[in-house]
Formats: C-alpha cells, structure tokens, sequence
C-alpha cells in the first residue's frame, strides 16, 4: 500500500525524570494504537526515543486522511487517555501538526 496522499501526525511527549519506559508501557497497557485504529483511518505509527535520551519522545502516527485524525482527537476515546498520560510528563503534549505525505519511501 502506497502512503502517498495520507496524513502524518506529529506528536511530542516530554516524560518526567526521562522515563521513556513509562511512556511505551502506558501506551501498550492502554492500546492507545489500537483505539486509534480501532477509531477509523489510523494506518500505522511509531514511537521515537531521541538516542541521547534527552528531550521528547516523538510520537508519528500515519491515517488515511485528514479527517481520521481530526475524528482522534475528538473522541471521547482520546480524552480518556489524557489524565493517565498526564502525570508522566514534564508538560502537556505538544502535537497537532499533521504533515500530507507526498512521496512514500517504503521498499
């Protein structure tokens, strides 16, 4: 499947004390990836550690259009997950940004 055409999210988590362990294990617990798939047009993600292990972790999430994820960060589903997520950052999340990906690099 080509990703042309489909929409990046871009999200930043800062974690308190650089526990970026807590992060993915709040993710996994709470099957953040699934809801959002199971919430229409998410088609995939990834969860970044920078490699010096300093500053925010970046979170890409991949939908099939623009109005997937807008429909995300509606849902009910999402504010849910917010006070969990809270107390393990240093700042709310920054994100929001969402990118058209023009040209899809995958093998």
């Amino acid at each position: 499947m080509t990703l042309e055409g489909c929409v990046t999210s871009v999200l930043y988590l800062l974690p308190k004390n650089a526990d970026y362990e807590a992060i993915l294990d709040f993710m996994e617990s709470e099957r953040v990836l699934e809801k959002s798939r199971e919430n229409g047009g998410f088609l995939g993600g990834s969860h970044n550690i920078p490699t010096s292990r300093v500053g925010p972790m970046l979170v890409l999430a991949t939908w099939r259009a623009e109005a997937d994820y807008r429909r995300w960060l509606a849902s009910p589903v999402r504010a849910a997950l917010g006070p969990i997520l809270a107390p393990l950052l240093e700042r709310p999340a920054e994100g929001g940004e969402t990118y058209t990906v023009a040209r899809d690099l995958s093998p």
